[in-house]
């Protein structure tokens, strides 16, 4: 899997999945629907509806998001290598894809939930222009410090 085309249908089918079920999602799925339907308008309906079916899947499935998403990482990885071989042309596009959806894009919210017991202290932050609070609560029947 050395072949450059090769490695970036699949970095792009692991960017789309991961992003099944999540807070891009949408942004995520237009851009892909975009770049085949900019290709072949016929196909677009055909990616929206697959990509809608497959984020079905992994909400559906709660617990085993994940696995679902490792098994959708596959055919994602081929209909994109397709793509590819058929219009070098979108490798750039399908770049941009995968390097705008490694941040956070300008609004978006990220929430973490970051607890320590027994007397720890743990801390938590993500994303450029991150900030830390620190809250420090007792737990249930402890006395106040």
């Amino acid at each position: 899997m050395s072949d450059p085309m090769t490695i970036l249908a699949m970095t792009g089918a692991t960017t789309v999945v991961a992003a099944m079920a999540t807070s891009v999602w949408e942004g995520t799925r237009d851009r892909v629907v975009d770049l085949f339907r900019c290709r072949d308008e016929d196909q677009g309906a055909v990616v929206r509806a697959q990509l809608d079916g497959d984020a079905e899947l992994v909400l559906g499935e709660g617990d085993d998001a994940d696995g679902v998403r490792d098994d959708l990482v596959r055919p994602w990885a081929r209909r994109l290598a397709a793509l590819l071989r058929d219009h070098p042309e979108a490798a750039e596009e399908l770049r941009a894809l995968v390097g705008d959806d490694t941040a956070p894009r300008e609004g978006d919210t990220w929430s973490q939930h970051v607890v320590a017991r027994a007397g720890g202290a743990a801390f938590g932050a993500q994303g450029p222009g991150s900030s830390i609070h620190v809250h420090h609560q007792p737990a249930s029947g402890d006395a106040p410090a």
